[in-house]
């Protein structure tokens, strides 16, 4: 170390040195006490930030995963390709969850337990930390008097240099002096007077200053045990802050650790199998049945004329009125577009081989006669009060057809509705 230097043991408080064992060299050590308690905050806040990024984060997953679940139940995409791509969007919404779990441990329990402990390790005085102040007037204690001590030995060294000195001085003088022939008997006598003088104080201040640095040296040892006692107490505290410190990182590592979290393992997984279990052929061959060429036709065949009114008439069955008073109880809004949907005729226009035939109109049913009618299509009922049939099949007719095209009839021993131009009256 390099000593300071001063005048008086008034300037003990204004010393201050890199080394340690100087006066005030302990200040490094005291701010290492209030350092350590801004750190604390400063570990406090990268937690935070890191748990607000995990939030963020997560929301955007959230919304990234509705979107896309939402286009992809809407769009196009079929298949087991769509349902792997559901797939992405859960695996998604899952490590959403994950990352806010992470927030939450984060916030939860890191930040209450760092909350916790500088709570428990730093306590506020008016102006600094109680722990800072202890450790300031430890070594203030036992510096002290080796401060003192020290001061009187660079008092008596500063001594001892200008008693050196100016002998050193009075020397050269004197050689000038004798050496001189103009020099009188009066003026050189004065001058070994004072250098005599001055070889005395010289002697003088060299053996002070000698026994002050004893003095000094016998007080070394002590004062080095009590710093080192006081500066253990420091490093004591130090090693608490650093592993706190430690377990806290090693708490915030397993928390955003996410790849050891068995839900995000379970939906990788999940993608990946559905990927290497795509039935790519299969889902081909269901579209082609569903909408390409595997779909049922029923193509026109060869029907002969009769005078009676054989040909299926053109154009939709209207919905029945429910306020007419055709004498049918039930509300049904949808038969015309039903009727319309199972017609394989349906949409040729007025112009069509058909020519003008767009009404047909059954023939008056009289109570006393059962009236028959067959079934020139296929027709199957889309609600339970409606007949299903098959080409071919003989209905008995309870009632005429309505303004809306509906009959009820008998089929089997079943009755129901059914519509009237899928059926030609039997002679």
């Amino acid at each position: 170390c390099q000593h300071s230097h001063a005048g008086s043991e008034e300037d003990v408080g204004d010393l201050f040195s890199d080394c340690f064992w100087e006066i005030k060299g302990f200040k490094q050590v005291v701010k290492r006490i209030d350092d350590g308690a801004t750190l604390t905050d400063n570990l406090a806040q990268l937690i935070h930030e890191r748990a607000e990024l995990e939030l963020k984060y997560a929301k955007g997953l959230k919304t990234w995963s509705r979107k896309w679940e939402d286009a992809v139940n809407k769009g196009p995409e079929y298949g087991s390709l769509e349902q792997t791509m559901k797939s992405l969007t859960v695996e998604a919404n899952e490590t959403a969850d994950i990352h806010l779990d992470v927030r939450q441990k984060l916030t939860g329990s890191s930040l209450e337990s760092i909350k916790h402990w500088k709570n428990s390790n730093y306590q506020k005085t008016f102006v600094k930390w109680k722990q800072t102040a202890a450790a300031q007037e430890g070594f203030d204690k036992v510096q002290r008097p080796w401060a003192k001590r020290f001061l009187k030995v660079e008092k008596a060294k500063k001594a001892y240099h200008l008693a050196a000195r100016t002998l050193e001085q009075l020397k050269g003088q004197l050689d000038i002096y004798e050496r001189d022939a103009m020099t009188t008997t009066d003026a050189l006598k004065k001058l070994k007077d004072k250098l005599s003088k001055s070889e005395t104080e010289n002697d003088k201040t060299r053996d002070k200053y000698r026994d002050r640095l004893n003095e000094l040296d016998m007080a070394n040892q002590q004062y080095i045990n009590e710093m080192t006692v006081e500066f253990e107490k420091c490093q004591a505290m130090e090693k608490i802050r650093i592993e706190f410190f430690v377990e806290t990182i090693r708490d915030y590592l397993n928390f955003v650790d996410v790849s050891k979290d068995a839900r995000l393992t379970n939906s990788f997984q999940n993608i990946q199998h559905g990927l290497n279990e795509m039935t790519i052929e299969e889902d081909l061959k269901r579209y082609a049945d569903m909408k390409g060429t595997g779909m049922a036709m029923n193509w026109p065949k060869f029907v002969e004329y009769d005078e009676m009114g054989s040909t299926l008439p053109i154009g939709n069955l209207q919905m029945r009125d429910t306020n007419s008073n055709s004498g049918y109880d039930d509300n049904r809004s949808n038969k015309g577009a039903a009727a319309a949907a199972s017609n394989p005729f349906n949409g040729f226009d007025d112009d069509s081989e058909w020519g003008d035939q767009n009404t047909y109109v059954s023939a008056p049913v009289t109570a006393a006669v059962e009236v028959r009618v067959m079934a020139m299509f296929d027709y199957t009922g889309a609600e339970a009060d409606e007949l299903s049939f098959k080409e071919g099949d003989v209905l008995i007719q309870l009632d005429e057809e309505d303004e809306n095209g509906w009959c009820r009839g008998l089929l089997n021993g079943v009755e129901g509705l059914y519509p009237g131009s899928y059926v030609q009256l039997i002679k």
